[in-house]
C-alpha cells in the first residue's frame, strides 16, 4: 500500500473527487493527478488506471 494515488486522466481524477479522496497535486499538461490515500487504505477501483507510491515525484 502506499500513501499515495496516482491517476492518469480528468475521468479517474473526478471519480476520486467524487469519493471525497484529497486532491494533493496536478500537472493538467500531462494529465497527472495525485492523491492522498485515505488512512493507507488498500485502494481498489475497477474502472480508473492508477498507480500506488509513497513518494511524490513532482
Amino acid at each position: 500500500m502506499g500513501n499515495f494515488i496516482y491517476v492518469f486522466s480528468v475521468e479517474s481524477r473526478d471519480k476520486l473527487i467524487a469519493m471525497q479522496y484529497a486532491l494533493l497535486k496536478s500537472d493538467e499538461a500531462r494529465h497527472v493527478f495525485v492523491f492522498l490515500n485515505k488512512e493507507r487504505q488498500d485502494f481498489s477501483c475497477d474502472d480508473v488506471t492508477y498507480a500506488m507510491s509513497d513518494t511524490l515525484t513532482f
